[in-house]
């Protein structure tokens, strides 16, 4: 994988989109391969199916018209009236004689049919009586006993039967399907068999309702096939089965649940549809070759996969040139950037644009902006710091010579006599040396209580009897580590804000206990108090760590603001002051920061 991720991105935005495309275009290719065969399947056996049902009908209409025939000459008084006479003769030249009689009256029978072929009229004995409008009639197969007999079983209960013929007729070089419709011919009125008639269909006439159809398949490659219940091919499109023994269709496709398929005859595959007639009898299949289809869906496939190497070679392109766009200004600024990163913040981005790389591109200018803004800030923060540093020096005489002074101070109230001088000088110059150390170490807790006395002992020669300090701390936390001037400013806003106005009795405790490594220190007064507002906008305030003027029209003044920000930097966010206050009851500030003991500095020299 880390091969992956060390190549470059517009190589893996390239790889990426390319794999991503090849997907999506092989999925849409293939889907619409499928699709596109099969519909040329189901097209293909909607057309099929539209034309078998076509040519049935045409077929069921030809033949009715051949009934139709068959019923006027059967009851035509001159053909009743000669098979009469026939019978009744006994000499073989009379019945001759009634052929001749028949000859017109057959012909004009047929003349009007271009399909009939010839009329035949058998008696019982087997005395044929035939017309054929052929100048040259082509030597006639008459009808054994056997036969007209089985003709007349079957015509008992069927009006007509339907025969193919043993034998094509050829006339030239055209091959021509002939089928026999055979009808009893009954005597009036008694309806007693006197004859039959058997009228040659010449089927070729079919083939001109079939021209059209051919036109609109390639190089006519579909047949069709009339077979019998028996599966012989009374007629085929451009074939010559018809009355052929051999060849039998299998009549199973007429027993499955859909007329349609494939199928194989005469040693290929067809799909097939057929349309059986109620009619006749007959059912009309229409064959397809299915190589023709998989031609077409050979093409199809060509087009799919030049459409799909033309889809993928534009993706590819426009994946380039889109990975190209994006990492040119990318790699332009990793090479500004690692220019920055010797020193040199003068590169900029020169990209001009509202997308990403537009954004990130001011955006980096900003940043050296920025960086070179805070490297001179830091720089000159340096030379001010160097410069307080000399500044510290030469005023550092300063609180040294007030202290000094405070202590002389004292030493000459003591000698005069004058002993709360003294005693104010004292504490006045605890105060200052203790504020003197370094103000950044924690000290003992006990130190802060003792900077603290030092304060109240001047409060009181101010306040006299009006304030007193109470202290409720055991000895073990008073050896806890906590940062300088964390608690006088909490009592001097007691003094200064909570017991400024008390006239008697006010009171200041300190209460300091150690629970769970968690050092709480609260100190309360029972002075004027805050109302309910006061305390909701400084418990805000020291939420959002906001600036300090937001503190100037609080009378706690910003000393809280000062110590809980500087908890916060020291230990951290879940520590620092917590207020609770109630008009005219007082205040309690609540001090919380991690416990821990005071660790001596080795070398540390008292002042």
């Amino acid at each position: 994988m880390w091969r992956w991720n060390d190549r470059m991105l517009k190589t893996k935005m390239f790889i990426s989109f390319s794999i991503v495309a090849l997907v999506i275009v092989g999925i849409t290719c293939g889907i619409f391969y499928y699709k596109n065969t099969s519909d040329i399947k189901s097209q293909t056996f909607s057309l099929s199916k539209i034309i078998a049902k076509q040519f049935s009908e045409m077929l069921d209409l030809y033949m009715q018209n051949i009934e139709e025939l068959t019923l006027s000459i059967s009851i035509d008084p001159a053909i009743q009236s000669n098979l009469f006479d026939f019978y009744k003769a006994s000499n073989p030249i009379e019945k001759e004689t009634i052929g001749y009689r028949l000859n017109p009256i057959l012909f004009n029978f047929s003349y009007p049919k271009s399909y009939v072929q010839s009329i035949s009229i058998y008696t019982l004995d087997g005395h044929l009586y035939h017309y054929t409008k052929y100048v040259k009639p082509e030597p006639v197969v008459t009808l054994s006993s056997e036969q007209l007999h089985n003709y007349a079983e079957v015509l008992g209960s069927k009006p007509f039967i339907l025969v193919p013929a043993p034998e094509e007729q050829k006339r030239g070089d055209n091959p021509e399907t002939v089928v026999s419709f055979i009808r009893k011919i009954t005597k009036i009125p008694t309806q007693t068999i006197m004859g039959f008639v058997d009228i040659k269909i010449n089927l070729n006439a079919f083939k001109m309702v079939l021209t059209n159809t051919e036109e609109k398949e390639n190089d006519s490659t579909m047949h069709v096939l009339i077979v019998n219940d028996e599966g012989e091919v009374v007629f085929e499109n451009g074939s010559r089965l018809m009355g052929n023994s051999q060849a039998r269709f299998d009549t199973t496709i007429f027993s499955k649940p859909l007329p349609e398929g494939e199928l194989r005859w005469n040693d290929k595959i067809y799909l097939y549809t057929f349309e059986k007639s109620s009619y006749t009898g007959w059912s009309t299949i229409i064959l397809i070759p299915k190589d023709v289809i998989i031609l077409k869906q050979k093409r199809i496939q060509d087009i799919v996969i030049i459409i799909g190497l033309i889809s993928m070679l534009l993706i590819a392109t426009v994946s380039y040139i889109l990975s190209h766009q994006i990492t040119l200004p990318l790699s332009n600024m990793a090479r500004k950037m690692s220019r920055v990163e010797i020193g040199d913040l003068s590169q900029r981005m020169d990209y001009v644009g509202a997308n990403e790389i537009g954004k990130l591109s001011r955006m980096y200018n900003h940043m050296l902006d920025s960086i070179s803004r805070l490297i001179r800030e830091v720089y000159e923060l340096k030379l001010a710091e160097k410069n307080a540093q000399l500044s510290a020096l030469h005023a550092q005489i300063n609180p040294h010579f007030l202290y000094n002074t405070l202590n002389i101070m004292k030493s000459i109230s003591r000698l005069r006599g004058i002993e709360e001088v003294a005693e104010i000088s004292e504490s006045l110059a605890g105060l200052f040396q203790y504020s003197m150390k370094n103000l950044h170490r924690p000290v003992a807790l006990a130190e802060e209580i003792e900077h603290i006395n030092n304060y109240i002992k001047i409060q009181q020669h101010r306040f006299g009897s009006r304030l007193e300090l109470q202290c409720d701390i055991s000895g073990a936390v008073l050896q806890a580590s906590i940062l300088k001037l964390t608690i006088q400013p909490l009592i001097e806003n007691a003094v200064n804000h909570g017991l400024r106005k008390v006239k008697t009795g006010g009171s200041i405790r300190i209460q300091a206990v150690c629970h769970e490594s968690v050092l709480t220190i609260k100190v309360t007064d029972n002075g004027a108090g805050m109302n309910e507002a006061q305390r909701i906008q400084i418990d805000n305030t020291l939420d959002s760590s906001s600036s300090l003027h937001q503190f100037q029209d609080i009378h706690h003044g910003i000393g809280l603001l000062n110590i809980h920000q500087r908890v916060q930097l020291f230990y951290g966010k879940p520590y620092g002051l917590q207020v609770s206050s109630k008009s005219g009851v007082g205040t309690t500030v609540t001090l919380i920061i991690p416990f821990s003991r005071v660790q001596p500095v080795k070398g540390e020299i008292a002042q």
